[in-house]
């Protein structure tokens, strides 16, 4: 079982929570999310707490979707080991963390070859920018 519980596009359930009690709107299951909700919690959540709107494209991107995949504190972990300029070291820095992930626990291998996937199609997008 993913470790991370129940989640929606990225979006855990504990992170819809806190964002629906800000709004004062009722909780309700991850699983009925609404894309302009999830539209809304990337930008606050993920975007502008990564601080991607002050970034190039490339980084904006990387980071982006690692704080959604990994949080914005594991961010700045892999933005340090990138030296904050390159991208290969980024996405070095993520696959090691995926490695640690499974050396922790040998239960989560069974997610490495999704974990890679989503990877290479990073590397893939990030060289179009």
């Amino acid at each position: 079982m993913d470790k991370g519980g129940a989640t929606n596009k990225g979006i855990t359930q504990k992170t819809y929570n806190k964002w629906l009690n800000i709004y004062c709107l009722p909780y309700k299951d991850v699983k009925n999310i609404t894309n302009e909700e999830v539209e809304a919690i990337y930008y606050q959540y993920y975007w502008l707490e990564a601080n991607c709107h002050n970034m190039t494209n490339k980084f904006a991107v990387l980071c982006f979707d690692s704080a959604v995949n990994h949080g914005v504190k594991r961010v700045q972990e892999f933005l340090k080991l990138a030296e904050y300029k390159y991208p290969a070291k980024f996405l070095e820095a993520r696959k090691n963390f995926y490695l640690k992930i499974i050396e922790n626990n040998p239960s989560q291998k069974v997610f490495f070859k999704g974990w890679m996937n989503r990877i290479k199609k990073l590397e893939k997008f990030i060289e179009t920018i």
